[in-house]
């Protein structure tokens, strides 16, 4: 679980104290561009991300995982949505 840090919006690591490193609001919002859609497909992006990188939105995915979604965001949305409805492949 995430704490907050001391000003209650800066979210910190562990037990260390130390603020998380967040990917750059330009990142993020070419992230949301390339993944972001209707609001079902954004719920699935967001429970994927949470469960596999312990990310609660795209500002705390890790920056390689960053890299390889721009380099290939179909293939994370297939992935994003097979981990949601396993049932229904797409």
């Amino acid at each position: 679980m995430m704490a907050l840090g001391r000003d209650a919006a800066t979210p910190v690591a562990g037990g260390n104290g130390a603020p998380l490193e967040r990917l750059p609001v330009p990142v993020v919002e070419y992230l949301n561009r390339l993944v972001g859609g209707d609001a079902r497909t954004e719920k699935m992006v967001e429970r994927f991300i949470a469960d596999q990188y312990g990310a609660k939105n795209l500002f705390y995915l890790p920056s390689k995982v960053a890299g390889e979604i721009i380099r290939r965001p179909a293939d994370f949305l297939t992935a994003a949505k097979n981990y949601s409805e396993p049932e229904l492949k797409f």
